[in-house]
């Protein structure tokens, strides 16, 4: 299976490590009400995806390498409670697909439609449908709300629509490959 070999890759280690990390400072952060989920950068090493991104391939995990983190027990425990703490930062219960009954103020939609839609496509590549579904459902609260899906001038709201299903989310919204390399594309975000 493919795996990342670039040279900016972090490695599967230390990104395991920053993604421990992460997991704790969310636990505080759900402790002390949630704010700190808004204020803060952490969408690359929490979730991670198979696409370059501002941090070009550092974070980036492909097929091979996401079958051995998803063989890690711990990890993949960290993954799943690090998208339930931030989905609940909105005020979405992941495991109920529904809005949380109680929360507080804070814990609301915070108009970062390129987190929503991380985590979601982080989700989907590491095959976690239910936890993938949930968040489309939720995008889809969003888009009846009339909330913008744009960040950087890409439209994101093709990963909750069932006509695309079946095409790769993150498609549509890479710069042309070079023709020698189909994966070296611009960063996505």
């Amino acid at each position: 299976m493919e795996r990342n070999q670039s040279p900016e890759f972090v490695g599967i280690h230390r990104l395991k490590k920053e993604h421990a990390a992460q997991i704790r400072d969310f636990e505080a952060w759900a402790d002390r009400g949630y704010r700190e989920f808004h204020d803060n950068h952490y969408d690359w090493w929490a979730f991670p995806i198979d696409q370059p991104s501002s941090k070009g391939y550092s974070y980036v995990v492909l097929p091979g390498d996401i079958d051995e983190l998803k063989g890690d027990a711990q990890f993949i425990s960290r993954y799943k409670r690090g998208l339930e703490l931030v989905c609940a930062s909105w005020g979405w219960d992941l495991n109920r697909s529904s809005l949380m009954q109680t929360r507080n103020s804070v814990q609301r939609w915070q108009h970062w439609p390129i987190r929503l839609w991380k985590m979601a496509y982080s989700a989907k590549i590491f095959g976690y449908d239910k936890e993938f579904e949930s968040m489309k459902q939720y995008a889809r609260i969003l888009f009846a709300q009339k909330e913008n899906f744009s960040y950087g001038g890409k439209d994101l709201a093709a990963l909750f629509l069932d006509e695309e299903a079946n095409h790769s989310p993150a498609r549509h919204l890479l710069a042309p490959a070079e023709p020698d390399h189909p994966r070296r594309a611009g960063p996505l975000f």
